[in-house]
């Protein structure tokens, strides 16, 4: 069982909208989940230079017209997925997003799924449940760093400890949420604990906590193990990062995980 962040973009789309396609290192074809519980996407959002809207289509949803189209205004990384609802896919079946917003040309808009594997062969992340994230809570700490980025629509990353290295020895941290001070459109991570594949949130200011406890609100929603686990002692392993567009390449994106040392 894991949970992975999947990013699109599309370049001046324009208000018709523009097929999107997949960042260096993702893929619109789901994975080859086994079993009978189908993989989902649990949240979806889009990180936009004007306002337009964001549409995921499928094979198995439900119509490949228009399939799950939500608005999106400037710089709003909400969720438009209902907060406990998803979408449910099919195993191998692709992806079809289109993207409308900025005519202006060089202007890059950004999206982001994050899908739900029950059971895929090869990857298993570390995660816990909302009520197993209650019994074990120990301490509450934070880490904040700065990820400069390099180019837009890439993931850029940094080691977790890069920017301080205080975790104690060999413990487990609960990743309850993360955010970005400087808008994007997404925080990420990435490590050994995790599958080596990223998992992420919205990125953007912590609005009413709502990305503070993305992961924790997700999982109490859902009765799903959603709440990411990192051991300290993989932190060389570890990877944080940011996705952002071509305005905001070379900034430096202040970010802060939210973790909870467990019993």
């Amino acid at each position: 069982m894991h949970t992975e962040i999947l990013s699109y973009s599309a370049t001046a789309p324009g208000t018709a909208g523009a097929a999107a396609a997949a960042l260096t290192g993702d893929s619109l074809i789901i994975k080859n989940n086994q079993g009978d519980n189908r993989p989902t996407i649990l949240a979806a959002w889009g990180f936009q230079q004007a306002a337009g809207f964001q549409q995921i289509a499928f094979p198995s949803g439900h119509d490949t017209t228009r399939g799950y189209r939500f608005a999106v205004s400037a710089d709003n990384t909400s969720a438009r997925v209902p907060l406990g609802s998803f979408l449910a896919l099919t195993a191998q079946e692709n992806l079809s997003v289109t993207i409308a917003g900025s005519a202006t040309s060089g202007d890059i808009e950004l999206g982001c799924a994050l899908i739900h594997y029950p059971s895929l062969p090869g990857v298993n992340s570390r995660a816990i449940s909302y009520e197993e994230y209650l019994n074990r809570l120990e301490k509450m700490t934070t880490i904040q760093a700065s990820v400069t980025t390099a180019t837009g629509a890439t993931y850029t990353e940094e080691l977790i400890n890069a920017d301080s290295d205080l975790l104690m020895a060999n413990r487990d941290y609960a990743v309850v949420g993360m955010e970005s001070s400087v808008n994007c459109l997404t925080v990420t991570l990435r490590g050994t604990d995790l599958g080596n594949v990223r998992v992420g949130c919205p990125g953007g200011q912590n609005v009413d906590g709502y990305q503070s406890n993305f992961f924790k609100d997700l999982s109490e929603a859902t009765s799903l193990p959603l709440i990411p686990v990192i051991n300290s002692g993989n932190r060389n392993n570890t990877f944080l990062g940011v996705v952002t567009n071509e305005a905001g390449v070379s900034t430096a994106v202040p970010v802060t995980l939210f973790l909870a040392l467990l019993a």
